[in-house]
């Protein structure tokens, strides 16, 4: 019995052109305890790793889906390097994770921490769908709140947004990396990321 939902997860999330939480995939197959849906995923996600399966099931956005084993990723970039859909320059990146770790945040804001108008890429990241309006702040001229979207948490491979790497794990990274994102400094990192909880 256990095995034959296993396999009905399996089906529902392979077809699901999105991540799908927990709650949806319990009501399709009847459960009443969401729950039962996240440990019967965790099991299947052991049988993938003792069988030496290239995938997983990962949870990205609040829900789930199909994803490659990570020590395989260097090969789906290769395959894909020229065909992502979403193209951004340091600047925009440097954008991006501004929102991402001062959210909600004013584009006055933004261009504070960056010392440039950043107009021009929040509109971008607008339009590929990695930021979203959340609404006005409760100030003079009530500027808009700028935040990162569920595009934004699948595109990068994260659950919740508290799942960003905090500026120790970022230093670590940039340590190991071979060729760092425009040798960005210390001083540009630190107001990125750590006074991100103001």
């Amino acid at each position: 019995m256990t095995q034959n939902i296993k396999k009905s997860i399996e089906v529902i999330v392979f077809a699901s052109d999105k991540p799908i939480s927990a709650e949806q995939i319990a009501h399709h197959l009847g459960i009443e305890d969401s729950s039962e849906v996240d440990k019967l995923i965790e099991k299947l996600n052991i049988e993938y790793s003792e069988q030496g399966r290239t995938f997983c099931i990962r949870k990205v956005a609040g829900g789930y889906k199909f994803a490659t084993d990570r020590q395989f990723y260097h090969l789906v970039e290769k395959l894909y390097e020229e065909k992502k859909d979403v193209n951004l320059t340091a600047s925009a990146l440097e954008v991006l994770a501004i929102i991402a770790y001062h959210q909600p945040i004013t584009r006055p804001k933004v261009d504070a921490i960056r010392g440039v108008n950043s107009q021009y890429h929040i509109k971008n990241l607008l339009e590929v769908k990695l930021v979203k309006i959340t609404g006005r702040m409760k100030t003079f001229g009530r500027p808009l709140l700028y935040a990162t979207s569920d595009k934004f948490l699948e595109f990068f491979g994260l659950n919740v947004i508290e799942d960003l790497p905090n500026l120790h794990q970022i230093r670590e990274l940039m340590a190991t990396d071979i060729a760092e994102p425009q040798n960005m400094k210390e001083d540009q990192l630190e107001l990125i990321v750590e006074d991100s909880d103001e």
